[in-house]
């Protein structure tokens, strides 16, 4: 459930438009602002497709996500050094200096120019705001964007747009040049699914990829212009992505070459696949951790089925009589990629890894929710029926005790 990486550009598919106008774009100096909804593939278009094809051209690229914590632009720096000493200068050090006579020093040293993608910027903007740090590297990647010693390519979720925005006191025209990634065609989702496949050498019976680029969780609106969203569906890449993980991992558990329909009516649907995608995950915990985790979804997750941020202050208070084992539990959580903190200005929060894993959490507290009431009206009606008994056979016993006499 991963973003691809460079070495999965042939399973990105659907997306060669927008890769061919990231690569024009920065053949021709300019920033690029790449957008999408959560899921859409925002991160698998820069990784798996862009890089590459910039690499291929004879620039130098880097890639960086890493915002957290007060150091983050001279982590960026370093990434753009270490991509110098890979693709040209194995001797290239980053010297402290600002980003934009960095970007120079490379062109100088290297005759090639970088280009900078920065992957997961709404991750910035919520770091970094109204603070020192904050205005001091909106100002340094302005002026490294405005003299452009260097091209750079931002992607972020739609979402955070409206933050997004506070760059353009800096940066003029700053979405001019913006790629808005729309849902997957449905003919690409089903050859996606394929090289899925191929890449382990299964087939795909077309029964399978009908029911994985036709179920409920998978279609999304398409935004086709000219066309009401309502008469055009396109495929969710993420829901596809877990769905198509999921069931490639049980054909092959079952030593199975094909991806059958048999296997994704045995799960009960392509929905069923996906929304107990994170059951796995959540059956390794101990019966406590899981009750914490149930009582912490409802502080984690809107009623809308969107992921909310808490403190680890608000967690432990919230956990009430299982407090003590919070820690354990956010430590477990994180580290099998089902939560993650994030360092705001404020202070250390946690949240949901992904936004799309927020609907499928709340699918598993809904039905722990259904099972618990559906055990608690069990236990009652079996207590009725214990009390009626008893209170049948007391009175038959005092029957017969005084109406013998």
């Amino acid at each position: 459930m991963k973003a691809l990486t460079q070495n999965d550009s042939a399973l990105l598919c659907g997306r060669a438009d927008a890769v061919r106008e990231i690569v024009d774009n920065c053949r021709a100096e300019r920033l690029t602002v790449v957008t999408g909804e959560p899921g859409m593939g925002v991160t698998s278009l820069l990784q798996a497709g862009a890089a590459p094809a910039l690499r291929r051209r004879g620039f130098i690229v880097a890639v960086f996500s890493d915002w957290q914590g007060r150091f983050f632009a001279t982590a960026l720096k370093e990434a753009v050094a270490e991509a110098v000493r890979q693709a040209a200068d194995e001797h290239f050090l980053a010297q402290g200096e600002p980003l934009d006579e960095l970007l120079q020093r490379i062109r100088a040293a290297t005759g090639k120019s970088a280009i900078v993608l920065l992957d997961q910027f709404e991750d910035y903007i919520r770091c970094h705001s109204n603070t020192v740090i904050s205005d001091n590297f909106d100002a340094e990647l302005a002026h490294a964007i405005a003299t452009r010693k260097g091209m750079f390519v931002i992607g972020l979720q739609e979402y955070a747009i409206p933050a997004f925005e506070r760059l353009g006191q800096h940066i003029p025209n700053l979405r001019g040049f913006q790629i808005q990634l729309p849902p997957l065609r449905v003919e690409d989702a089903r050859e996606a699914v394929v090289s899925e496949g191929r890449a382990i050498d299964l087939q795909v019976e077309p029964a399978a990829l009908d029911a994985l680029t036709s179920a409920p969780v998978t279609l999304v609106p398409a935004a086709v212009p000219g066309k009401p969203a309502s008469e055009e569906k396109g495929v969710h890449p993420f829901f596809l992505k877990v769905a198509t993980g999921v069931l490639l991992d049980a054909e092959t558990r079952l030593k199975s070459p094909v991806m059958r329909a048999t296997t994704i009516e045995a799960r009960g649907g392509v929905d069923r696949v996906v929304l107990e995608s994170l059951d796995g995950a959540i059956a390794e915990l101990g019966s406590t951790q899981v009750d914490l985790l149930f009582r912490w979804c409802t502080i984690l997750i809107s009623p809308e089925k969107h992921r909310l941020s808490v403190t680890e202050k608000g967690l432990n208070d919230y956990a009430g009589k299982w407090s003590r084992f919070a820690p354990r539990l956010l430590e477990l959580l994180t580290g099998s990629g089902v939560l993650r903190s994030i360092e705001t200005p404020e202070a250390i929060r946690y949240e949901i890894s992904r936004d799309c894993f927020a609907p499928i959490l709340r699918d598993w507290w809904e039905r722990r929710e259904a099972a618990l009431v559906a055990r608690r009206r069990a236990v009652f009606r079996v207590t009725s029926i214990s009390v009626a008994v008893s209170s049948i056979v007391l009175m038959y016993v005092v029957w017969i005790i005084f109406g013998s006499k």
